[in-house]
């Protein structure tokens, strides 16, 4: 079998927390592979279910532009690898040509934004910097009837778009916050997309037949932990940050009638 690079089995440990030659061995049965290698220790009940794969471009910072009547606002994110070159001038000046692109061309994708003059810019970055430079995420939202929203925490590498209706200033900075703070990947259980369910799974399938546990009741058991993953990752049934006895849902009911029509949650180091 192939020999594994230290550099993967680095990388692979980083993100788990797992064992060396636990990883070792995942890496090898994964032919290489970082995140088949990751999505294996996990079945295994070895890695750390949440944690991230550690990229090149872990740090950097998010640069954002909201309208003053909230009608409209844009969100981009932008990678390097060290979080000295993110407080750079340069790098800071490449976030905000970013923006405006982003602005100018409404995009609603990093592939959306890219053209081949920001892909220049990028690139003569990265040669002066000496670091990978990456566009990580970028969002535009605009709306007829409803509030567009953004938070961007102190340092601006967490954050969020949303949209809601109707327009409320103090509860969308509440979803907004809300989202930045607890990591929701939908709306509403309803809202989940199918891939992500289908890899949970799997994944407490795996789990569950590693723990010895009985064929028959696997299927109950996979069910519970999905409910419980759904109960975490979805917004208005999680936990509200500012009192954990209320669901967020049961919170935003208490301020009236109120929808959360769309959000992208941002955090740099994390896909």
């Amino acid at each position: 079998m192939a020999k594994v690079d230290i550099k993967l089995i680095q990388t692979v440990r980083e993100a788990t927390g797992a064992g060396l030659m636990d990883v070792k061995k995942a890496l090898e049965e994964a032919g290489g592979d970082v995140e088949k290698a990751i999505e294996l220790l996990r079945k295994m009940g070895i890695a750390k279910a949440e944690k991230k794969v550690a990229r090149t471009t872990k740090e950097g910072l998010i640069f954002a532009e909201l309208d003053e009547n909230y009608r409209w606002g844009a969100v981009v994110e932008v990678g390097c690898e060290t979080d000295f070159v993110a407080r750079t001038d340069d790098f800071k000046a490449f976030g905000r040509k970013a923006l405006q692109v982003l602005l100018e061309k409404k995009a609603n994708s990093v592939e959306e934004l890219m053209d081949p003059a920001l892909e220049e810019e990028m690139k003569l970055l990265s040669g002066k910097v000496g670091e990978k430079i990456e566009v990580k995420k970028a969002v535009y939202y605009e709306t007829d009837d409803g509030m567009v929203y953004i938070y961007v925490h102190p340092g601006a590498t967490a954050g969020a778009i949303v949209e809601i209706y109707p327009p409320d200033l103090e509860v969308a900075r509440e979803v907004a916050m809300q989202i930045t703070a607890m990591a929701p990947i939908a709306v509403s259980k309803e809202d989940f997309p199918e891939d992500v369910l289908k890899r949970e799974r799997e994944i407490y399938e795996e789990q569950a037949r590693k723990d010895g546990k009985p064929e028959h009741i696997i299927p109950r058991i996979v069910e519970g932990r999905l409910k419980a993953f759904l109960r975490e990752r979805s917004l208005l049934d999680q936990p509200y940050m500012k009192d954990q006895n209320l669901t967020f849902g049961e919170w935003l009911k208490g301020k009236g009638d109120f929808t959360v029509r769309r959000f992208v949650r941002f955090k740099v180091g994390e896909d």
